[in-house]
């Protein structure tokens, strides 16, 4: 969300309600005849909030916010440019809830004190995942941690046109003890020092402050205290500490679909799950062959969740690449492995590998089983009224968002909701409804066109024709052309 667009949106916010889009889908005139504005005509549009299609429908789009939106015959006036979208389907620009943009590939060093991982950022990678972030239809991306230099330095090349990708809104460096570290990490030593480090990453102009799986209850309240003292908002990934008092000491954000604290398991689970847990990460899936969806502690921490409003951004994706093998080639097979940075490729693929050292093939049944205990998981949540955000876990969505999508429908989610998950609902979640989210006047020009009908069948959201951010038009080769996704050739020269 850049400055620019900010100050635009102050001036014209009065005139968004008297320029959306009617209820017959009738044309809106322009504010301003005179200003300089691209047409979009002849697509279909679809309005996941309204569950309806508008076909013959148009936008205008002037200094990179949507002007009008209507259907029919488009406002006579010059235009700068005309786009005929004949065939296509156009909806708000796509939103990943957690798309760790600038994160570099995983990186395993020996120290002093023994193994250090880190996931530092690195430009030629940032820049790779951000054209394939934009070319697949990703217009915004929550990126929750980071370096926080290098995730400013992003905002700054994307504020001044020098790189193509997503708007972004970041956490800074993970609060988490070794053996995590370098500048993706950081574990404050002192009181003060996790108040200095919050302020450190607000002043560089991160938005969030990630809390992550390592930390005690009391370090946790200590980083929700130093989040909020520096104006940040405290969002964390836990497992020892349980969503239920994480939610009560105010945290107000939760990723991951793995709630995996033995807090959450009645009593007699509880035994048996710490008994049986080992250094591996079998008890990732034996947490959810354990918990009991009806019972108190359950309950109460839906209740809880609901209660102080905490959204859960649930990345099943996570969980698909842990628990079932033949996902991984099918996500980083060679249909879509171009669009992932080599060195973050192979990264994820070790990654994935070490994550299941040990397993036996038993226990790769049961953790696929156990993925239909995750979607009724997602369920009871969404039936709990507690808010969800839709991401990735990866560098910004490219081509596995779409995959996201569809595990949403295998949890039990309709098509129209999971696009609305997709835009208007994860923006209202981050707070970014009033930039993006929705085709309507006033708001950012964040579009996608697609050649196929996500609502048919929502992996059609891969189908991508032509992106427009904060007004940029790029059609899908432009940003995806060999030369963007050559690790060796600089990205960013085409569009």
């Amino acid at each position: 969300m850049n400055a620019r667009n900010i100050t635009a949106r102050t001036i014209t916010a009065f005139t968004a309600v008297a320029t959306a889009i009617c209820a017959s889908g009738c044309a809106v005139l322009a504010q301003d005849e005179h200003a300089p504005a691209d047409l979009y005509y002849g697509f279909t549009l679809i309005d996941p909030d309204a569950e309806r299609l508008v076909e013959n429908a148009f936008i205008v789009v002037s200094e990179g916010e949507i002007e009008s939106v209507g259907s029919g015959e488009a406002p006579a006036r010059d235009y700068a440019a005309r786009f005929d979208m004949t065939s296509r389907y156009a909806m708000a620009g796509f939103i990943d809830a957690h798309g760790h943009i600038t994160a570099g590939p995983h990186q395993i060093s020996m120290t002093d004190d023994g193994p250090l991982v880190t996931i530092d950022a690195v430009d030629e990678v940032t820049r790779f995942h951000a054209r394939a972030a934009l070319a697949f239809g990703v217009t915004t991306v929550r990126n929750p941690g980071a370096d926080p230099e290098a995730s400013a330095a992003y905002d700054a090349h994307i504020a001044a046109g020098e790189w193509e990708g997503p708007d972004a809104v970041h956490a800074g460096a993970v609060i988490q003890p070794p053996p995590l570290g370098g500048t993706g990490f950081v574990y404050p030593q002192t009181e003060e020092g996790w108040f200095t480090e919050a302020q450190r990453q607000a002043d560089l102009g991160m938005t969030y402050f990630k809390l992550y799986t390592g930390l005690t209850e009391e370090e946790l309240a200590l980083g929700v205290a130093a989040a909020h003292a520096a104006g940040l908002t405290p969002i964390a990934h836990l497992e020892a500490v349980s969503w239920t008092r994480a939610a009560e000491l105010g945290v107000e954000q939760l990723l991951h679909a793995l709630p995996l604290s033995p807090d959450l398991l009645e009593p007699e689970a509880r035994e048996t799950f710490l008994a049986e847990r080992g250094a591996d990460t079998r008890y990732y899936y034996r947490w959810f062959e354990l918990v009991d969806f009806d019972g108190p502690l359950f309950q109460d921490m839906l209740e809880t969740l609901a209660a102080n409003d905490v959204v859960v951004d649930l990345t099943l994706l996570v969980n698909e690449l842990t628990f079932v093998r033949a996902a991984r080639e099918e996500m980083f097979g060679p249909e879509f492995s171009v669009y992932f940075h080599p060195d973050s490729l192979d990264a994820s693929r070790a990654f994935l590998a070490a994550a299941s050292t040990g397993w036996e093939a038993e226990d790769f049944t049961r953790a696929e089983g156990a993925m239909q205990r995750v979607y009724e998981f997602a369920r009871r949540l969404d039936e709990a009224g507690v808010r969800l955000a839709l991401g990735t876990d990866g560098a910004g969505g490219g081509p596995i968002y779409a995959r996201e999508m569809r595990l949403h429908v295998d949890a039990g989610f309709s098509s129209w909701r999971v696009l609305r998950l997709a835009t208007s609902e994860t923006a209202a979640s981050l707070g970014l409804d009033e930039h993006t989210g929705a085709l309507r006047a006033g708001l950012e020009a964040d579009i996608v066109f697609l050649r196929e009908n996500p609502v048919e069948d929502v992996m059609n959201a891969r189908t991508v024709d032509m992106v427009v951010t904060n007004g940029r038009a790029f059609t899908f080769e432009e940003l995806s052309d060999p030369g963007a996704f050559d690790a060796g050739a600089p990205a960013g020269e085409t569009g």
